[in-house]
């Protein structure tokens, strides 16, 4: 048996490890009131209602949590699928623009745009990630089974200038009202229950989406041409896998606002700790994604504690320098 078998159970014991601390320390760290393990177990195991540790544990901290975890799995699924997909390294569910469009969405629906203004605010986000995702596919030549991966960073880039264009100008329509908007930078501030109850059933659907592809998307992995020549069909392949990418994206955005680098971050780690099968890469992903949000979300409470600073922020500290340092060793890469 080789080193590498031999490790796989303390990696996965690592990795949820991670995760459930990463929930506990979420769950009572950086408190206005001082919350303690107990005061958590408490909550778990025998809940008190007269309680206020327990109520607050109850109504502000575990759907922050969970919604934490599952919206940084989503992004990092998404991340790994787009990857595959568009077969460049620096792809991240940004590529479809989805994050821009949502924004832009709200930030018109806040101006009063007729037909946005009376959405809900994560109907507006849905509407305007999709349309942006669709864009991107269309103009980048993503149903086409001889697509060129450099076409879909193009359209992306476009599509995300435009969108990014048009909500800069709802921001100036709409004098500072915008800014109150706490999801244009990343954040899991107010999210509850409500927010979660419209969470996971779009996750979910992604999610086995996602699962449905692994077989295809391992085949991808070897080509085009010989994923075809395999009997692979290719472009119900791509259409499936990018519908799942784009669903798990688009809820994230909805409910937390456009939150990056975690969907370039975690696949690159979890190949490197589990290799490129799908099988193992995408729950690789969920847990390294959703581990990387939920103690992301815990540090940035204490940044200006008691404010809050937007969790967006703190991915973008962590994730802009491994960008920049990817995209170097990417080009020496090409030079040599």
């Amino acid at each position: 048996m080789s080193p590498f078998k031999l490790l796989q159970p303390a990696l996965w014991l690592f990795l949820l490890t991670t995760a459930v601390a990463g929930y506990i320390f979420s769950m009572i760290a950086w408190s206005s009131f001082e919350l303690s393990v107990s005061d958590l177990y408490g909550y778990l195991f025998a809940f008190d209602s007269n309680s206020v540790e327990h109520q607050l544990l109850a109504t502000l901290r575990a759907p922050r949590a969970l919604a934490s975890f599952l919206i940084g799995a989503n992004l990092a699924i998404a991340g790994a699928i787009m990857q595959n997909l568009t077969h460049n390294p620096l792809s991240s569910p940004t590529i479809l623009g989805i994050n821009a469009g949502a924004a832009c969405f709200i930030t018109a629906a806040s101006i009063g745009v007729i037909g946005l203004a009376q959405l809900p605010t994560t109907v507006n986000a849905l509407l305007g990630g999709t349309l942006s995702g669709v864009l991107v596919m269309l103009l980048g030549g993503f149903f086409s089974t001889r697509s060129h991966p450099l076409k879909i960073i193009l359209a992306g880039i476009a599509i995300n200038a435009l969108f990014v264009g048009l909500t800069r100008t709802s921001v100036i329509l709409a004098d500072d009202s915008a800014y109150g908007v706490s999801w244009l930078a990343g954040s899991v501030a107010y999210i509850g229950w409500r927010e979660w109850q419209s969470l996971w059933p779009i996750s979910l659907v992604g999610c086995a989406l996602a699962i449905y592809s692994i077989r295809g998307l391992n085949m991808l992995t070897l080509g085009d041409e010989v994923a075809k020549g395999l009997g692979l069909n290719i472009q119900l392949t791509r259409i499936i896998a990018c519908i799942s990418a784009l669903l798990l994206t688009t809820v994230s955005v909805a409910v937390a606002g456009p939150i990056a680098f975690i969907g370039l971050l975690a696949p690159h780690i979890a190949k490197i700790l589990v290799g490129n099968n799908f099988i193992f890469l995408l729950p690789a992903c969920a847990l390294l994604g959703g581990s990387f949000l939920i103690w992301a979300d815990g540090f940035s409470r204490a940044i200006v504690f008691p404010a809050e600073t937007p969790v967006g922020v703190m991915t973008a500290l962590i994730g802009s320098p491994y960008f920049i340092a990817l995209s170097l060793r990417s080009r020496l890469s090409h030079a040599l």
